[in-house]
């Protein structure tokens, strides 16, 4: 007989093979809700992109805007 292959034992309990058959379901099932999760998560980063970079625009003219008011109080404060 050639021990070299892999077969099934008729000792090994139908009960331990159905265990691993439902946790290795569970696991691909776990797997691809993760994968939908991704999936989401990138559609809502790609959806949002654009409104980052509004955003950095807006932040950089607040700040200028923000210097020239400095600029003007100092202006004001100086004159008697």
């Amino acid at each position: 007989m050639d021990e070299t292959k892999w077969h099934l034992d008729k000792r090994v309990p139908l009960a331990l093979f159905l265990t691993i058959v439902i946790q290795t379901a569970g696991l691909v099932w776990w797997a691809s809700s993760l994968t939908e999760r991704v999936n989401s998560l990138e559609r809502t980063r790609e959806a949002t992109a654009p409104q980052a970079d509004r955003l950095t625009r807006v932040e950089v003219r607040l700040e200028s805007v923000q210097s020239g008011i400095d600029e003007i109080k100092r202006l004001i404060r100086r004159e008697p």
